[in-house]
Formats: C-alpha cells, structure tokens, sequence
C-alpha cells in the first residue's frame, strides 16, 4: 500500500479544508475524494459516511475532527456541549493552547486535556470536569480517534485580538485569535503516530532550505521611515550580511520630502514590499483591489519596482484580501492576524485555496513594547532588556523547530538596530540559524511546494521517486531528514 493519507470531503457538507492545508504544509503525499480511498489512514472532519465502518473494521484507522453526538451510530462517551477557550497539548510539547471555540466534550481514554471548568482549583484530589481532547476507540481491526474540538476546522478560522504573543513573556499585541501553529502541531502528532501505528512511515519535506536546522530573518514595516532608522538599518544589514525586507506605506510614508532619495538608498542592498495604501484593513474584495491598485501606482510614480510580497497593515487578514493579492500576482503576504510562529502555508478559505502563500511571523515588536511604556509612564525599555527577549523567542523556536522570522519599525526598532541586530544575528547563528531573508524563504517554500513525488512500500523498503525536485529540498521520514538526494531512491526502515 503506498503510505499517503485520504481527506475525506462530502461534496454536500461544509469543508473547512484544515487538514488539507496542514498536510499541503508538509508536503506529505494526501488525497482528497468523496469516496472510500486504499489508505491507511484517513482524515474526516465531522461526518463520517456509512462506508467507513467497514474501512476501519478492515483495519484502516480514521481520525475525526469536530465530532458530536450524532456522529457516529456507537456510543461516543459523550458529556455535554461546551464553550472553551483554552485546551492542554503537552502531549505534543505544544502546552496550552488557545482555541476560543465550541465543542462536544467526550470521556474516554486518549490524549491531550481539556476541562469544562477553567482555572479552578483542584482540592480533595479530585478533578471535576477534566476530559480528552483526542478519543481513541478501537474498532474492528482498526481505530478511530475523533475529537469534539474542531481541530483541523480552527486551522482555517480568521479573527485576532490583543492578547499575549508568548507564554514566555509578559508582552500584548493583536495578533491571531486562536493558536494555530500549536493546533497545527497536534493533529500532526497524531497523524504521524497513527501512521506508524499502521506501519507506514510518515514522509514530508523538510521545512527550510538545503537541510538547515532553523533559519532567521527580519521584516520592517514602513510605517513612516525616520532617517536615523533608516540609516542605522541599512547600516547593520550590511555589517551583518542580512536583508530586510521593508513593506512600505503609502499613507504614512507618502508626504516626506525625501522618500524616493531613502527607497532607493534601501533597495540598494534590501527588499522592498507593499504595506498597502491606506493603513487600515479593508473587508471587501473592491477595497483591496483598489488600495493595492493605489500603491503600485505610487510606486511607479516614485520609479520603485516592490517585491510581490505584502504586510497586511495593523497585522489583519481577511480572505477577501487573499484573493485580492492573488489575483493582483502577489506570491507571498506576511502578517501576525491570520497565525504566528508557524511555516509558511497556503491558507484555505470554505475548502479553496485563493490566497497566496502566508508566512507568518512572531507578534512581539518594540515598537509596541515602547509606546506601552510611554503610556505608563515608565521608562523606555533598554536595549539590553529588548536583546535578551528576543534571546528568549530565539531559544523556544529553536527548541520547536519554528522559523525565526521578526518585524518591527524603523522608527522603533532602528533606534535600537546598532545595539541589538547584530548580536541578536550572532546568536541566531550561534544556536545553528541560517540567515534569510523573507523573500528567499517564501520563494524557496513556493519551490518546495512544488515538488511532486510518489512513494511505495515493499518488503519493509520505502521506494521514493521525485518528478521533480529543488536541490535545495530535503525528504523526511517522520520528521527527521533521510535523503540520498536522488530523484529516485530506497530507503530500508
């Protein structure tokens, strides 16, 4: 059987194609039909057709997002309707995880946690109220693991709001309203483990180019460019041998006199992108295209040819703004609203894939953490103090595995670029972090995305042959790099 995972898809039911898009950002070999696929496992979200009975009981196993008491014709365990705002994915490393959603709750064995009454004390040793987030019920031959919180469905959800940016400091900004990434990281957990469970590895693409543990780049949004920033920005670019990439304004960049004189003096070793016109979020597909539309047309009239990428102003996304951006020719959009700390991804919209590639990034920036103090009356933050929390993010992403992408402004951030940026470089590099810069990132993932593939088992060997395939991709075996770099190759498991 060749080791590739069935999304299932009822042709008259909705279809948030969450879990598409997260094995689309594996680069893991899927399909999706209406039908009974030979794979060993496959994902439904919801509904789960007569059919599959007889799939699992021959010994495939099914893994169900968003199941209620209805779905399916055995008992479920179930307990109660509920609306929860936070679930426990330690099992996975991802600790607590925001979802903010409706969901059935079930008893029953399985993995993860989540309780019906958050932040109460636990006494008597008892724990009132504490169920499983992921159920796993044999059936037949095979399992069924289901799961009442809308796991692959929160993949696709828009919405943010000013909260946290980390668990690991004490920093607010508007970013994605629910914790995708860690979402993200749990059903892929389980789709690995049940992979093996079946006997097929899980194979993918590694995330960053040429086998490289981590990669570090650094955005900056031009909301306004002060020459001292600017100066000092494009000063440390070139000490350490890095490229911003910097998404310009119209709105706020438009009436300084020497604006053309400070984009050319950027573009000479940097990137430049789109910020858009006005500096607001636009709901509609008509206000996009215009806004977009108005920002080219300024470019042009300042001879500056922008990079294809695009930062959506005040970090907000809307699926209306994708299609704009795609149909307009942007390959990529960088934002902290839609996600953050994740790979970049093509994000699904009612189980359509209209948008171009995003890359998200990591919500914390000076720039907020200084105007919070000036409204607090407390001191400026020192440099010192900024250096050692990057320090922190630096650290967790390596430790996850995360893309250690970062933005500020340059009338924040370039305050500070002398004393931080270059030591901030040096340790990234230190931890075993390549230097990149948005654009390389985004267009190798584009590449990578590319690459078309097929594999098969037979006696205990995985035989992969690649149509195609970038030099500088790498073939995964359950997350870890095993690649003989050929287009065709066995690997004994």
């Amino acid at each position: 059987m060749r080791p590739y995972i069935a999304v299932y898809k009822d042709e008259n039911k909705e279809y948030s194609g969450g879990f598409e898009q997260l094995l689309r950002q594996d680069k893991t070999l899927y399909k999706v039909s209406s039908v009974r696929e030979d794979a060993p496992v496959t994902c439904f979200e919801s509904v789960f057709p007569e059919w599959a009975y007889d799939y699992v009981s021959d010994g495939g196993i099914a893994i169900l997002s968003g199941a209620n008491s209805h779905t399916f014709s055995f008992d479920v365990g179930f307990v109660c309707r509920a609306a929860i705002e936070w679930i426990d994915l330690s099992f996975c490393g991802q600790g607590m995880t925001r979802i903010c959603s409706n969901i059935s709750v079930f008893s029953g064995q399985g993995k993860g946690e989540l309780t019906l009454h958050e932040f109460r004390s636990i006494k008597n040793n008892l724990r009132p109220g504490f169920y499983p987030v992921f159920i796993d019920k044999e059936y037949g031959k095979g399992h069924i693991i289901y799961s009442g919180v809308p796991m692959s469905e929160i993949q696709t959800y828009e919405g943010s709001t000013l909260r946290d940016t980390s668990q690991l400091i004490d920093f607010d900004e508007r970013i994605s309203s629910v914790d995708k990434q860690k979402v993200g990281a749990a059903l892929r957990s389980v789709i690995m483990d049940t992979m093996n469970k079946a006997g097929y590895p899980y194979i993918s693409l590694w995330y960053y180019p040429d086998g490289v543990d981590n990669i570090f780049g650094y955005s900056i949004d031009g909301d306004g460019l002060l020459t001292e920033g600017i100066n000092d920005l494009i000063q440390v670019s070139k000490e350490t041998d890095t490229k911003f990439l910097f998404y310009i304004n119209k709105q706020l960049c438009e009436d300084d006199p020497d604006l053309k004189e400070k984009l050319k003096k950027i573009s000479e070793n940097n990137l430049i992108g789109c910020h858009g016109g006005v500096h607001n979020a636009k709901d509609s597909y008509e206000e996009n295209i215009r806004d977009l539309e108005v920002y080219e047309e300024w470019m042009n009239s300042l001879e500056i040819d922008p990079i294809k990428s695009y930062a959506s102003p005040r970090g907000m996304y809307c699926a209306n703004l994708g299609k704009a951006l795609k149909d307009k020719g942007y390959v990529h959009s960088r934002d902290f609203g839609y996600a953050i700390d994740d790979y970049p991804y093509f994000p699904m919209n009612e189980g359509k894939q209209e948008s171009p590639l995003q890359i998200p990034c990591d919500g914390f920036n000076v720039c907020r953490w200084m105007l919070k103090n000036k409204d607090e009356g407390l001191e400026m933050p020192k440099a010192e103090e900024i250096l050692n929390t990057y320090k922190k993010l630096i650290d967790d992403k390596m430790e996850r595995g995360l893309p250690l992408l970062f933005f500020c402004h340059p009338q924040y951030f370039g305050l500070y670029a002398k004393q931080i940026y270059p030591k901030m470089v040096e340790y990234a590099r230190s931890k075993g972090a390549v230097t990149c810069d948005y654009v390389s990132y985004g267009d190798f993932w584009i590449e990578r995305d590319g690459s078309e593939y097929d594999a098969d088992m037979k006696d205990g060997k995985l035989i992969v042959k690649f149509d195609q395939k970038p030099s500088s991709v790498r073939f995964c075996i359950n997350g870890k790099i095993c690649d003989p770099g050929e287009l065709e190759f066995t690997i004994g498991l």
